[in-house]
């Protein structure tokens, strides 16, 4: 019959305090209990591992040689359990994040030192896409845990919590016809080159961009770019023009380009995204991590109002 690690805590409880009555008392149990389960397992080792007199308590050879061994297997064991209780509680592990870009700007670094701080010894990978609808992609695949993703969600299985709204702007040349203007229209627009990741990005996202001033999809003038940086050298060669949400202008600034508000068109929306059947316990903490600095972030910006 295989050692029971029950029977090994008491052996070791025993022979630190070589005492039954403190013994007992350390393992909350009777002191007839803690006696019956030693011989119990004196029986199945067919041997005494302490040596018993109305004075006091000793070890045998058999209990000193089993000492060192008992130590170390409930020492693995209880540091086993440590390990997947705090996997279970979302407190270690590994937390993959999806972004694109700048990601989720000043919020999304205040959600990353907050959870470093909260969940040390949860690794956190970044994992970068290179257009906006990869981010949701890869967290519909698998392949990250949670994102910073831009709305409109494009998978079913995925839940969402905001992170914040910003304006979209137009990003121009300096020297652009319309950089003269505090808003542009979007009848404005509609006769100008716009440079995208045309036909990389799924049609309820483009969509979302672009339908106010490109109600039919790209025009043969369009320009094709995938990332931001890319689009960025189209407009600040004058080639085309640039449509993006307000954080871009922090981010990205480039002395050649400016940017302007877009009048009357729904502002972006930034969220973070984890599957709806996501097991990781980080994954959770990780979104109330989220929830709780975009509230106080709220909080402090009401208050400055």
């Amino acid at each position: 019959m295989p050692l029971e690690l029950r029977h090994l805590r008491y052996f070791l409880a025993v022979a630190e305090e070589l005492n039954f009555s403190r013994a007992a008392e350390r393992l909350h149990i009777a002191q007839p209990a803690l006696s019956a389960q030693i011989r119990v397992l004196e029986t199945q080792l067919g041997c005494e591992l302490f040596a018993r007199t109305t004075r006091k308590v000793e070890l045998t050879p058999a209990g000193a040689l089993l000492l060192a061994d008992a130590r170390e297997i409930v020492a693995r064991a209880d540091e086993a359990e440590a390990k997947v209780v705090a996997v279970s509680r979302g407190q270690q592990g590994l937390l993959r994040v999806g972004f694109a870009a700048h990601g989720a700007g000043e919020t999304g670094t205040a959600i990353f030192r907050r959870f470093a701080d909260e969940f040390p010894a949860v690794e956190t990978e970044l994992v970068e896409s290179t257009t906006i609808d990869e981010i949701q992609q890869a967290v519909h695949d698998r392949e990250t845990d949670v994102a910073f993703a831009w709305v409109p969600i494009l998978y079913e299985d995925l839940l969402s919590a905001p992170l914040a709204v910003e304006r979209k702007l137009v990003a121009l040349t300096a020297s652009h016809r319309l950089a003269r203007l505090d808003e542009v229209p979007t009848r404005e627009l509609e006769s100008e080159p716009i440079v995208g990741p045309w036909g990389d990005v799924p049609e309820e996202m483009l969509a979302f961009w672009y339908e106010p001033f490109r109600p039919d999809g790209r025009r043969v003038d369009d320009l094709y770019a995938k990332t931001v940086d890319e689009s960025l050298s189209f407009v600040a060669r004058g080639l085309a023009v640039y449509c993006v949400p307000e954080s871009i202008e922090r981010f990205y600034p480039r002395p050649e380009v400016v940017f302007r508000p877009i009048a009357g068109v729904e502002p972006a929306q930034i969220v973070v995204v984890w599957r709806r059947d996501a097991q990781s316990a980080a994954v959770e903490s990780f979104v109330q991590v989220t929830r709780s600095v975009v509230t106080e972030r709220d909080a402090i910006q009401s208050d400055s109002l």
